[in-house]
């Protein structure tokens, strides 16, 4: 068996913690940009009705009234083919639904007053948690409609 000792000085041992840090802090700092403007949009307060405006307003949309549908749903532990679809709709947000399985939301479905390039009524879904956006959708039912995620407008 052979046994092989080093000797570490207070220097040594300085110099090696300051290594770590030195790794630790170009691994944060290498965090995508990206991944940073995505989750903007996750997380902004929304425990009032002025939050919730001022949020859909935040994204480039103008805000028609009051909320049509103000109710409490549960997001579905198991997540069938329709709210897979959806989260991955939501994942191109920076939201991710499948951290709230189980739990009980608030939904608020405001109309908007107009949205470019579309004549119809289009409406506004935010998923609230203890005063959060937490996932949402803007949308139209008309035959031409469509549905996309809580994003900003791009016009």
């Amino acid at each position: 068996m052979i046994i092989k000792t080093i000797k570490f000085s207070k220097k040594r041992a300085l110099c090696i913690l300051l290594t770590i840090a030195v790794v630790i802090a170009a691994v944060i700092l290498a965090v995508p940009e990206k991944k940073a403007e995505a989750a903007s949009f996750a997380i902004k307060p929304a425990g009032s009705e002025e939050g919730r405006v001022a949020y859909i307003e935040s994204l480039g949309y103008e805000v028609g009234g009051e909320p049509v549908v103000s109710r409490e749903v549960v997001i579905p532990q198991v997540f069938d083919d329709v709210y897979t679809n959806y989260n991955a709709l939501q994942l191109e947000c920076g939201f991710d639904l499948a951290a709230y399985k189980g739990r009980q939301v608030e939904l608020y479905t405001y109309p908007l007053s107009s949205y470019p390039g579309f004549d119809g009524e289009v409406m506004c879904d935010l998923l609230v948690l203890g005063g959060e956006v937490i996932g949402g959708n803007i949308y139209t039912a008309a035959l031409n409609g469509f549905m996309h995620g809580l994003r900003a407008y791009q016009g």
